[in-house]
């Protein structure tokens, strides 16, 4: 047998070469000394370890080692995976031992110093010293159990609000040694998902036409966790009778089609086969495939903010996202994303080469972690599934275990010891991968149910441009979206320039290029951030540098009441008057005078068809920067770059210190008149908007995905102020209409609380930029009408001052207007931003006499508190405005007239200002 296998070997390797492929390197020394151990290991044979050991080696580390692989291990893997040079000719090497018992799997990391060969006295490396670094335990490989099937008898399965319902089929279970974890059932049922809050019935009613999901089923694939199996499928529900291998078959078929899509881990390198996790106490995950919908994915899980999901696995699409009753028992109505992790990336360092024709990532990042938790011992990032992790290391450790979870952008780092809270830690994490680049996402108007047509060779190319934003995952980050200093080193071909996440500290150097990579000159461009940011981005094309100016920046004369930047008694309290921990990342910015503080660096790159748009569009960026400043307070970064690109529709994305602004070239041959964010009077409102978002989006973030509008809405009322000040004064009127329009039109699809799952179900965008947009800024106009300028804008200001460089939610801010206002402003959040109905309103009005005029607005149905303009036009042609705020049932108001020459028309909500509805009753 030897020989044959010999044989097989050696055509295998002559094969190789004739072929072109290296002939495998023979192993080293100390890659025979892993196998010995592996073989050891495998056969329980301690003396055989023994062997391997300096006369010294501590025995009790040995016999951990030797009890690591158990009793009769049906497999053991040992990978050596890292191996670092030590005093003396000593080596360190670090192994990861993967150990089978039957269907049970345990994984560790184990540190050895290895003593060198002492010439023929002992021509054999010697362990030395052993220690374990991690353990991870409870890995199953999951197979249905085809020789017992059940008999379903009136099968009821709950979850939160959840029931299937199966009065007849067939059963299955997957089972590991505490009991079944998994069970395919088969037959007629009917699925019932029924959410309490009325956002949630609005996104299942526009997903299946009902507020309640009703559907039949004739398949289901359920994950529990094995002691709780019996309470969840009850034991009169489930008959043994004999296995019919026609059922065995449609039921494995069915399990193989499901156990890989939840709770599998990515363990190809150990083991060929697939090793799954059980489920949390309390979770529940579903696979239910309906005749209706497809397949769809329920799961409760516990450790989630919002622990209830429903997922549409055929479109991709989340149906249902929130919080149970019992979640926000614990936790309240609002939470913040970062409560989520157990640690905060105080920095980061990337040193990304990019390969932008092949799409290639070369990546090395260190990252600098304060753990938040009691105590930490693994931790999970984010870095795109497409990227292979070639190392993670700690200084003074070496290298760490690492896992990939398959169909995730997910990295799980096993920490050697416990790191307690408030105490950092240094990660390196080296990678490398493919990875396409983003397109414009939320920023971009895109086509919507329109016929395009078909084209033809576009006569004027587009130039090449490659982003990568925070969507990508380009570099191992924090689970969330998290405030951190960061310097970027990115390297890339000297044909193709950069613009990124921060301040650059130098022009582009000539960079070395790797053995073995291409060998096409590169240059490398340093950019470096002062002042926190939420996470990083670059664009890379060729570009030509237009502009670089300094503007002072100062928030001097106001176009709204008192410009004076409203500070908070105290930065370090909550509203409440809790302390508040800091989060902003250590060590602190580079001091900057006051001077420094109100300049700002505006650079203009564009590529080289775009220069001459480049020169205007740098102008209005000039002049829009300082309206932002005057209005809220100087800019939030030091520099600002605008990168202007082609594309075939406008749109733009805007991180922390740049900005990508698309332009359209002249042979564009798509149509997008009718985008809710399409305003054909405002050509530069992509501008103001993208350059709204340093303040917005970027300097106050976000505490979670429901607060998105603190963002969005912010930075599109801004661009519309921008109108109402600097531009024609037709404009104004004009884009108000229209935000009005389109959230009126699209308000039935849910409030502006749901953020990006607004239109989310049927890939509807427009729904979103209507309303996460639209309906959010024209939300800050009511609001500002109501209160009225001075209060709103100081409350604005105070917001932003107490919010700098945090993340805010919806309740942040109605706190500061509260306390800018002195009003309770409950009422007007709880309508106007967690619900989604339009007032409708009855207007009359009568002329008591020649002085004045009664007004009177009544709601139809539900109050809801909002500022109707009533316009007064005389006849003389002269009109005058008054806001009515109508925050009873019936509102009624006398309006002293300003002319004797009497009334032409009295309208209510002619200028659009509000979202109501007007029925006009005589």
């Amino acid at each position: 047998m030897r020989l044959r296998l010999f044989a097989v070997l050696a055509c295998l390797a002559v094969a190789q070469v004739a072929a072109g492929q290296p002939t495998p390197k023979p192993p080293d020394a100390i890659e025979r000394l892993v196998a010995r151990l592996e073989q050891a290991l495998s056969g329980g044979d301690r003396a055989a370890l023994l062997t391997l050991t300096a006369r010294d080696t501590d025995a009790a580390s040995l016999d951990d080692f030797a009890a690591a692989a158990g009793t009769n291990p049906t497999r053991v893997v040992v990978k050596e995976r890292d191996r670092l040079p030590l005093e003396n000719g000593k080596q360190q090497i670090l192994l990861e031992v993967f150990v089978e018992h039957g269907m049970e799997g345990g994984l560790a990391t184990w540190r050895m110093d290895l003593r060198p060969p002492v010439g023929k006295t002992d021509p054999e490396w010697r362990i030395e010293r052993l220690e374990m670094v991690s353990t991870l335990s409870g890995l199953y490989r999951l197979t249905l159990n085809t020789a017992r099937q059940f008999d379903i008898r009136n099968l009821v399965v709950t979850g939160t609000d959840l029931t299937l319902e199966m009065p007849s089929g067939i059963a299955f279970v997957a089972e590991v040694p505490d009991g079944p974890t998994a069970i395919v059932l088969l037959g007629r049922g009917r699925m019932r998902f029924a959410p309490p809050d009325e956002a949630e019935r609005t996104q299942v009613r526009i997903f299946g036409g009902a507020d309640d999901l009703v559907a039949d089923f004739d398949a289901a694939f359920i994950r529990v966790r094995p002691s709780e199996f019996d309470t969840r499928f009850k034991t009169e529900s489930l008959v043994p009778r004999p296995v019919a291998p026609a059922d065995a078959r449609r039921a494995s078929e069915l399990f193989e089609e499901y156990i890989s899509k939840s709770l599998q881990l990515d363990l190809t390198d150990l083991s060929r086969d697939r090793w799954s996790l059980v489920p949390s106490s309390g979770d529940l995950i579903g696979e239910i495939r309906t005749r209706r919908f497809g397949s769809l994915t329920y799961a409760r899980s516990g450790n989630e903010a919002e622990d209830v999901t429903l997922f549409d696995r055929r479109r991709r699409r989340n149906i249902a996202l929130y919080a149970s009753a019992e979640k926000l028992a614990s936790r309240g109505r609002f939470y913040s994303e970062d409560e989520l992790v157990d640690y905060d990336v105080l920095a980061y360092e990337i040193d990304a080469a990019f390969s932008p024709d092949r799409y290639w990532i070369n990546g090395n990042a260190h990252l600098r972690v304060r753990v938040r938790a009691a105590a930490m011992t693994t931790m999970t990032l984010k870095l795109a599934e497409q990227l292979t992790v070639r190392g993670v290391y700690a200084p003074g450790i070496g290298r760490l275990l690492h896992l990939r979870i398959v169909n995730q952008n997910s990295l799980i780092v096993n920490l050697p010891t416990p790191v307690f809270r408030d105490n950092e830690f240094n990660l390196t994490i080296v990678y490398s991968g493919r990875l396409e680049p983003s397109e414009l996402d939320r920023e971009a108007i895109t086509l919507q149910n329109q016929q395009q047509p078909e084209r033809e060779p576009t006569p004027i190319p587009l130039e090449q441009r490659f982003i990568y934003s925070n969507n990508s995952y380009w570099y191992p980050q924090s689970t969330v979206t998290d405030y951190a200093l960061a310097t970027l080193r990115i390297t890339v071909p000297t044909e193709f320039d950069v613009v990124a996440t921060g301040t650059t500290s130098g022009p582009a150097v000539p960079a070395t290029v790797p053995a073995g990579q291409s060998q096409r000159p590169q240059k490398m461009t340093v950019f470096q951030n002062d002042r926190p940011v939420r996470y990083l981005s670059c664009v890379i094309s060729r570009f030509t540098s237009v502009t670089s100016m300094q503007s002072d920046i100062r928030s001097s004369s106001g176009f709204y009441g008192d410009p004076r930047v409203i500070v908070p008694e105290s930065a370090a309290t909550n509203s409440d008057g809790s302390a508040r921990p800091s989060t902003v990342a250590e060590p602190a910015p580079t001091p900057r005078s006051e001077a420094d503080d109100r300049m700002l660096t505006l650079s203009v790159k564009a590529n080289p068809r775009q220069t001459g748009r480049a020169r205007t569009l740098a102008e209005q960026a000039n002049a829009i920067l300082h309206f932002y400043s005057s209005v809220v307070g100087e800019a939030p970064y030091p520099s600002f770059t605008l990168a202007v690109t082609e594309h075939d529709l406008p749109g733009g994305h805007s991180p922390a210190y740049f900005a990508v602004l698309n332009q359209v070239l002249p042979t564009a041959q798509v149509v997008w008149r009718n985008d809710p964010v399409n305003f054909e009077s405002f050509p530069s409102f992509y501008l103001a908007h993208e350059l709204a978002h340093q303040w917005w989006g970027q300097a106050v973030g976000w505490k979670n995905y429901h607060e998105q509008w603190l963002s969005e809405g912010f930075a599109q009322y801004f661009a519309a102020l921008y109108a109402e000040k600097a531009l024609d004064s037709n404009v104004f009127p004009t884009v108000i209409r229209q935000m009005r329009r389109s959230a009126i039109d699209n308000s039935a699809q849910g409030p502006i609380y749901l953020g990006y799952r607004l239109g989310h179900i049927k890939g509807e965008r427009p729904v979103f930029r209507s309303l996460v947009y639209n309906k959010a800024a024209m939300v800050l106009h009511m609001l500002r009408r109501l209160v009225g300028d001075d209060p709103f804008f100081w409350g604005v200001r105070r917001f932003y001052s107490e919010w700098r460089f945090r993340k805010a939610g919806s309740d942040d801010f109605r706190l500061a207007m509260e306390a800018s206002t002195g009003r309770d402003l409950r009422r007007f959040f709880d309508t106007w931003v967690y619900g989604s109905k339009i007032p409708r309103l009855a207007f009359s009005y009568r002329t008591p006499d020649a002085n004045s005029v009664i007004v009177k607005l009544e709601h139809r149905g539900e109050v809801a508190p909002v500022p109707v303009t009533i316009t007064l036009t005389y006849v003389n042609g002269d009109t005058e405005d008054v806001v009515v705020p109508v925050t009873d049932a019936s509102v009624e108001r006398t309006i002293p007239l300003k002319s004797k020459l009497g009334l032409r028309k009295v309208e209510a909500n002619e200028d659009n200002g509000a979202l109501v509805e007007i029925e006009r009753v005589s």
